[in-house]
């Protein structure tokens, strides 16, 4: 079976390897230069794997979706994520606050390790190819560099990302094709929220306009 896999972020990648180790050939496409854009950019703040705490603890916070949450991370946990990047060679350490992280604190190492194992296993790469839906037949349509093109698949992949990052290629535009498809589709939300903070006349003056926590800073204490 040919499988293709829109979205070089880690969904995509993930989705990937667990086609490969089924059997299938997976080609990869993505609309930037290169995959893990997003997933590089998390590495600044120390790339938080996942959780430590109990499972009971954890599925508690999904509240009315445990029940749709709790078969999957029972299949993939916690410690099966650090099993897996234990496989990359990739090291982790749970810091005080409970989060996990590569002990390096980088995100670069484990991506190039994991595209490495990916291209071993058969997965091929396209891309600055940019999905713009089907064609009358069916088929994929990309627009790259050199022009339009086509490309068939026993079935498809979508990991697309959200609409919240677009320097990154997550601008949502994939909604609209899908639309046109028949494909129902929940409108994008914002996941985010904000609050308001009372700070001292000391602090605006001095720290107005900067995050008011550093990554570096955050690295420390998480080591404790």
């Amino acid at each position: 079976m040919n499988i293709v896999v829109i979205g070089g972020g880690p969904a995509g990648l993930m989705a990937a390897e667990a086609a490969i180790s089924r059997g299938a050939r997976v080609d990869v496409y993505d609309a930037m230069a290169s995959v893990g854009r997003k997933f590089l950019l998390a590495g600044k703040g120390g790339l938080n794997l996942t959780h430590s705490e109990s499972a009971e603890s954890f599925l508690g916070r999904y509240g009315e979706r445990r029940r749709h949450i709790q078969p999957l991370l029972a299949r993939f946990g916690p410690e099966a994520l650090r099993e897996w990047a234990r496989g990359l060679g990739i090291l982790t350490f749970v810091g005080t606050s409970g989060r996990v992280f590569p002990s390096d604190l980088k995100s670069a190492p484990l991506l190039r390790a994991w595209l490495r194992r990916l291209r071993q296993s058969g997965a091929i790469f396209h891309m600055r190819h940019r999905w713009c839906g089907w064609n009358e037949s069916g088929a994929l349509r990309f627009s790259t560099p050199q022009g339009d093109r086509l490309v068939s698949a026993d079935a498809v992949i979508l990991a697309l990302g959200g609409g919240s990052w677009p320097r990154f290629g997550s601008n949502g535009a994939w909604v609209g094709l899908l639309i046109e498809r028949g494909v129902p589709v929940e409108p994008l939300e914002p996941a985010n929220c904000g609050f308001d903070v009372n700070w001292s006349q000391h602090l605006r003056e001095r720290f107005a306009g900067h995050p008011s926590e550093t990554g570096r800073g955050f690295w420390h204490d998480e080591r404790g």
